[in-house]
C-alpha cells in the first residue's frame, strides 16, 4: 500500500470527501496558544486516484475564492447620517449591492463545490 499523509489544523471534514481518513488528533502548544492537529491518510493506489486529486485541488481552489461580507459599521453610518444624508444613502445602496454580489458569487462557488464533492464520492465508490 502506498499511503500519503497530511496534517491539518482545524476542520478536516471536507477532506474526507476526497478519500482521506482521519487517523489521529494531536494537541499542539505553541507559546501561549494551543491547537489541534489532525493527521489524515489516503491510499495512493485507490481507483481513480489522479481524478480524485484533481477534483480535490479544484474544490479547495474554489473554496479559497469564497468571499465574506462585512456588515455596515455603526460609526460610519452615524457619521454619514450626521454629515449628509446623501453619502448615507450612497453607502447603504453600495453595501446592499455588494452583499447581493457576494451572495450570488458564493452561491455559485458553493454549487460548484457540491458538484465536485458528488463527483469525487462517485469516483471513490466506483
Amino acid at each position: 500500500m502506498n499511503i500519503e499523509t497530511k496534517t491539518l489544523r482545524g476542520e478536516y471534514f471536507d477532506y474526507t470527501k476526497f478519500g482521506w481518513k482521519h487517523t489521529k488528533s494531536n494537541k499542539v502548544r505553541h507559546g501561549k496558544h494551543s491547537y489541534i492537529e489532525h493527521v489524515l491518510e489516503r491510499d495512493r493506489d485507490m481507483p481513480n486516484y489522479s481524478s480524485v486529486v484533481a477534483l480535490e485541488r479544484k474544490y479547495f481552489s474554489l473554496k479559497s475564492q469564497l468571499k465574506t461580507y462585512d456588515p455596515m459599521e455603526p460609526l460610519v453610518v452615524f457619521v454619514s447620517f450626521i454629515c449628509l444624508i446623501i453619502p448615507f444613502i450612497i453607502y447603504v445602496s453600495y453595501k446592499s449591492n455588494q452583499k447581493k454580489q457576494i451572495e450570488s458569487h458564493n452561491s455559485n462557488i458553493r454549487r460548484q463545490m457540491d458538484d465536485i464533492k458528488k463527483e469525487a464520492s462517485a469516483l471513490l465508490q466506483a
